[in-house]
């Protein structure tokens, strides 16, 4: 999708670029692993460990501008997945167990805007509360900012600024793709062209007098967390699913079986430990001109796993067994993971290294094919190599993590999936409700009817998006407030779409066109879609059983987890997969246990980025230069510092100052000075008389 858009001028989007923008819209995903049910079991830092190393085998770098801090990781904010947060956290303070959480729901969030007719959460900004609309202008304005440090600034050209500027504006993305798959947009687009029956997902009495049209609100639903919880982390009533956690335990295993039965078969390595994937390992690195170094550290981390290994081995058939939640009387005592000796942030620090030495090793390769070209068969051996022996080294560290805290974070996903399903009927048992539940609404399903119009409806916001920012990196006189206020027209009720805006448009004619696409012209819609149709799940389609629901964006490295890949897998073999990791395909047990025959392969992620790879609004858009015989070029490494195991005293994803209860990211504005010299960009700021976006204490140089 975005390769068809122009990016900054004498440049092209190439698959790093667009990773890196892909990045910051899967982070968002992925924060919602930090939230009221998890973090009552354990450390925010022990579930960052987790998402890192899910993310590492999804980009398939870890360190440098893909390192999953916990600035970037952030936590689950309902603002950011355009979430309606009614009985959030059970109506209790959840910043109790993380202050980054919201605190309790004030009733004006919850209520209908009468300018708008939208709810208030989404894009009313004149209440001071923390809404959709200005999560898109906290991001895009940090995009904009690192954009023009790196067409414009003293240090113009730095990696790092444009790789924050992509990230950025990937995270606003994923709020604003989400408007056509998590609100009633769609049902209410086909309303207003006459397909009256269309059930929109509110009680039969919430209609409203939207300036002299009788419409119903636009909303989007409770529990948004649900789905992502339940395939990334499991329910404890489930036995059938394998969540991505399971998954990722499996993979790492199979890859520590292998290691040891290399060792068992060849005792090559130091004092009989490390075996043949180390000797292989460091054999195949002595042929790449300048990795020398490289050997000796895989010696040392070898020998740091094995140990790790032997410390972890007692403790393996010994549950851990949780007390409380962190900062309760009752918590976990100390800085460990609760019934463990196993400290997250000590592992933080120990597991850093081993993700760093991948990195390197493929920052090498990339540099010898560009200097010695004939080295693909080298390289193919290299990579897979690589891949076994960097998750041989992580399995002692994560996989008794995995083990200590899955079953309680199962129990906890469990609460938040029973208490959505006390809600799921409202909109068909009380005439006045306007709070669905998100899995009802959403058509992020292949499955659902209208998946296919809601993604469209994302891929002509990303094109309405993605080029006003990026002009405005190359533009710096362009005031930032207009280009936050035009991209922020994606919020709106179809009912009031002005004619004028080529957005709204673009966005009513994708529904509509589709509509009329349909075999019969889009007769049967007011019965496919009507209220007792949508409560009895016949909106939802047989056939799109079958299509795999990719994890992530890289097509071409679908061997990890089944013969499917990521894209529709017709024959029922599809497979989420971690495709970005070469090699991984090869760990003997991985391919048929994780491809299943199931046909799903991984459950879908509630928030994956339409108009990406892998998203979901039907088959997955394959980038065409991203296959299994380039894969190698596509990671060039690490040019630059970007973060380290410590925070980076700018946090990455700037959040400032601690969310107070409902209200968005405050921080005060910076010197101008400052910008040239390559600080966070000014906040905005919220002001209960209206909010004021990109403004500097004075014009920023450059």
């Amino acid at each position: 999708m975005l390769k068809t858009i122009a990016f900054i001028k004498g440049k092209k989007w190439t698959s790093l670029m667009i990773k890196r923008v892909y990045f910051g819209n899967w982070l968002r995903d992925y924060s919602q692993a930090l939230d009221v049910g998890t973090l009552t079991k354990c450390q925010s830092d022990t579930l960052r460990i987790l998402v890192w190393i899910l993310s590492f085998l999804s980009f398939g770098y870890a360190t440098g501008e893909f390192e999953v801090t916990a600035e970037r990781l952030g936590v689950y904010r309902p603002e950011e997945h355009i979430d309606n947060p009614r009985d959030y956290a059970d109506n209790q303070d959840a910043r109790k167990f993380d202050p980054r959480l919201r605190g309790p729901i004030q009733p004006s969030e919850l209520q209908i805007d009468p300018e708008t007719g939208m709810k208030n959460y989404i894009a009313n900004e004149r209440l001071g509360i923390a809404t959709s609309a200005g999560y898109v202008k906290f991001s895009l304005t940090r995009s904009i900012h690192f954009g023009r440090l790196f067409t414009s600034g003293n240090n113009r050209g730095r990696d790092e600024d444009i790789a924050e500027a992509l990230r950025c504006l990937g995270q606003a993305l994923h709020c604003m793709e989400d408007f056509g798959a998590h609100t009633n947009y769609t049902e209410l687009v086909l309303r207003e062209i006459g397909h009256r029956d269309v059930f929109p997902h509110t009680g039969t009495a919430s209609e409203i007098n939207l300036r002299g049209h009788r419409v119903f609100p636009l909303v989007t639903g409770t529990f948004g967390m649900v789905d992502f919880l339940h395939s990334v982390i499991g329910e404890a009533t489930d036995h059938f699913a394998q969540s991505e956690v399971e998954q990722m335990d499996t993979a790492l295993g199979n890859a520590q079986i292998q290691n040891k039965e290399a060792q068992t078969s060849s005792r090559s390595g130091p004092d009989g430990v490390g075996g043949s994937q180390l000797s292989s390992m460091t054999g195949l690195l002595s042929q790449v001109p300048g990795a020398g170094d490289l050997v000796k550290q895989a010696e040392d981390l070898q020998a740091n796993s094995d140990a790790q290994a032997r410390a972890s081995a007692p403790a393996a058939n010994n549950p851990a067994t949780f007390e409380g939640p962190p900062g309760s009387t009752s918590g976990p005592p100390g800085p460990n993971i609760p019934g463990t000796s196993i400290d997250p942030v000590k592992t933080l620090a120990s597991i850093y290294p081993i993700l760093e030495f991948r990195d390197k090793v493929a920052k090498a390769i990339s540099a010898t094919i560009e200097k010695i070209p004939g080295l693909q068969a080298l390289v193919e051996k290299i990579t897979e190599t690589l891949t076994l022996f960097v998750l041989g080294l992580l399995a002692p560290f994560i996989r008794p993590i995995i083990n200590a805290v899955s079953d309680q974070l199962k129990n906890g996903s469990s609460g938040v999936v029973q208490a959505s399903g006390r809600h799921q009927y409202e909109p068909w048992t009380d005439p006045h409700c306007t709070d669905p539940t998100h899995s009802l609404l959403s058509k992020d399903h292949f499955s659902n009817i209208l998946n296919a119009p809601a993604g469209q409806v994302a891929s002509a916001i990303v094109t309405y998006v993605a080029p006003r920012v990026i002009y405005a990196w190359e533009n710096p006189n362009v005031p930032v407030e207009q280009v936050l206020n035009d991209v922020t027209r994606v919020f709106h009720h179809p009912a009031m779409r002005d004619h004028g805006c080529e957005l709204h448009r673009n966005m009513f004619s994708t529904v509509e066109n589709w509509a009329r696409s349909r075999p019969d012209g889009g007769q049967n819609l007011n019965v496919l879609l009507g209220a007792q149709s949508v409560r009895d799940g016949k909106n939802h389609t047989k056939s799109a059983d079958s299509e795999s629901q990719g994890f992530a964006g890289l097509p071409g490295m679908s061997g990890i987890m089944g013969k499917g890949g990521h894209s529709a897998g017709g024959q029922g073999q599809g497979s989420h997969g971690f495709p970005h990791i070469p090699g991984v395909g090869q760990i003997p047990g991985v391919g048929q246990f994780m491809g299943g025959g199931h046909g799903q392969g991984f459950p879908h992620l509630p928030h994956m980025p339409h108009g990406f790879p892998g998203a979901g609004m039907g088959p997955s858009r394959e980038i065409s230069d991203a296959d299994a015989t380039n894969v190698q070029n596509l990671y060039p490494g690490t040019q630059t510092q970007y973060d380290s195991t410590r925070p980076h005293p700018n946090p990455a994803v700037g959040y400032g100052l601690q969310p107070e209860q409902s209200e968005p990211y405050q921080q005060a504005p910076s010197p101008s000075q400052q910008y040239q010299q390559g600080y966070p960009p000014p906040q905005p700021s919220y002001n209960q008389g209206g909010p004021q976006y990109g403004y500097y204490d004075d014009p920023p140089k450059y």
